[in-house]
C-alpha cells in the first residue's frame, strides 16, 4: 500500500519494509542457530534503495529480498553468528526508530499545512 507519493515518503515507506523484513530474518536465524546445516539469511535493502533514489526510479520498486550468508560455519554445520545478530537486531531497531519519527515529522508538518495548527 503506497501512503503517499512524494519521494522522501516513498523512501521512508520502502525502508520500513526493508528493516521489518531485516527483524524477521535476525529472528529466523537466532530460532535456528542450532539448527545443523542452516545458513543465516542477510537482508541488504540499502544499496538498492540509494541506486533507485540516485536514478530517479521509484523506489518503491526495489526488491527487498533476503539472501543466505556464505560465512564460514561452525561445527554443525550453522554459521548464524550470535554477536552479529544481536548487533544487527539492535541497529535494526535504532534505524526503524530514526525513520518513525522522519514520518511522524512529515505527516505533522503535512497536517500543519492543511490545518494550519
Amino acid at each position: 500500500m503506497e501512503i503517499a507519493s512524494d519521494v522522501t515518503t516513498r523512501v521512508l515507506q520502502q525502508a520500513m519494509s526493508g528493516l521489518a523484513l531485516r527483524q524477521r530474518t535476525i529472528a529466523d536465524n537466532l530460532a535456528n542457530i542450532e539448527t545443523p546445516g542452516f545458513l543465516a539469511g542477510k537482508v541488504d535493502f540499502e544499496s538498492a534503495l540509494r541506486t533507485a533514489v540516485a536514478n530517479g526510479e521509484n523506489p518503491l520498486a526495489t526488491q527487498v529480498a533476503t539472501a543466505r550468508s556464505l560465512e564460514p560455519t561452525r561445527v554443525n554445520g550453522s554459521n548464524v553468528n550470535i554477536d552479529e545478530e544481536t548487533l544487527a537486531g539492535q541497529q535494526t531497531v535504532l534505524s526503524t526508530q530514526v525513520i518513525t519519527l522522519a514520518l511522524t515529522n512529515k505527516f505533522n508538518g503535512l497536517r500543519t499545512s492543511i490545518t494550519g495548527q
